[in-house]
């Protein structure tokens, strides 16, 4: 997929890095942003009530797509689920990511979906790099260090999709960039 802005610099990308309580956001400006979940009223010993969920997933997901949406995002890359882990949190991002996507997508953003060892590559060179080489990977290839590690790794998705779209950040080695082939960049179809 091509897209091309109108002055022929490099596309609005933002990257997103969905967790349960809390999600890395990069913008098209290169800024990055926590979003940080609604604290829960649970007293000890009790469980997260339904209400409690779903003021989550409505901060998260409107957050979200206010901040991707308004910064002019054209394509988003979005990294996916962690589908080794089984927890009830996995639901629940499970739900908030499908309401972000849902959003991106109704909005016209191009969507990429980002394996997690594919997104790892991109940024190390090897599938299963911990969060700590991500983060020394931005600082070496970029020069940027994060404050957090969901920050970082949606800089590198941003820039992952900068790349598949013919305007990479900074070169990275052949052994990092072979990933791109499994990319797919997933746009609306026209009405």
């Amino acid at each position: 997929m091509t897209i091309t802005p109108p002055t022929g610099q490099p596309p609005r990308v933002s990257g997103l890095d969905q967790a349960a309580e809390k999600s890395g956001l990069a913008l098209p400006d290169g800024t990055t942003h926590l979003i940080t979940a609604p604290k829960a009223r649970v007293k000890k010993g009790q469980r997260r009530t339904f209400a409690d969920n779903m003021r989550r997933h409505d901060h998260v997901d409107a957050e979200c797509a206010r901040r991707i949406i308004g910064a002019g995002t054209e394509a988003i890359g979005i990294e996916d689920y962690a589908f080794t882990k089984q927890s009830s949190a996995t639901h629940r991002l499970a739900e908030i990511g499908g309401s972000v996507r849902l959003a991106c997508w109704r909005a016209g953003i191009a969507i990429a979906v980002i394996n997690i060892e594919h997104l790892k590559q991109y940024a190390t060179g090897h599938g299963g790099a911990s969060k700590e080489e991500m983060g020394d990977a931005a600082l070496r290839y970029a020069g940027v260090k994060f404050p957090s590690e969901d920050e970082c790794d949606a800089a590198w998705a941003r820039w992952l999709v900068l790349d598949l779209l013919g305007h990479p950040a900074f070169p990275l080695p052949a052994e990092h960039r072979h990933v791109l082939t499994h990319i797919t960049m997933y746009r609306k179809e026209a009405a």
